[in-house]
């Protein structure tokens, strides 16, 4: 028989690893819009407005990944702070 506590800190782990992985790639790819922003300044025909208000977007959607990956960390070390004390 499994243990459901240690089942759910498995689940729980894997999500965040599978956040984490979709956080770098977003990150990577922000990181690529603003070299792009930098590179292509305001000038005659061209605005950043748009540009730097999907740049925002884009930051605001990778503060919200970091903000679930931080929880899912400190759920999975609750649920193993839990464990310890329940089997001692």
């Amino acid at each position: 028989m499994t243990n459901p506590q240690l089942t759910a800190a498995s689940f729980l782990s894997r999500s965040i690893d599978d956040e984490q992985r979709r956080f770098t790639q977003q990150a990577e790819r922000l990181a690529e819009q603003a070299a792009r922003i930098a590179a292509n300044p305001p000038g005659a025909g061209r605005t950043a407005p748009g540009d730097l208000t999907r740049l925002i977007a884009e930051a605001t959607y990778l503060l919200k990944r970091a903000v679930t990956i931080e929880a899912g960390l400190e759920a999975v070390g609750l649920m193993g702070a839990e464990t310890a004390t329940t089997e001692k």
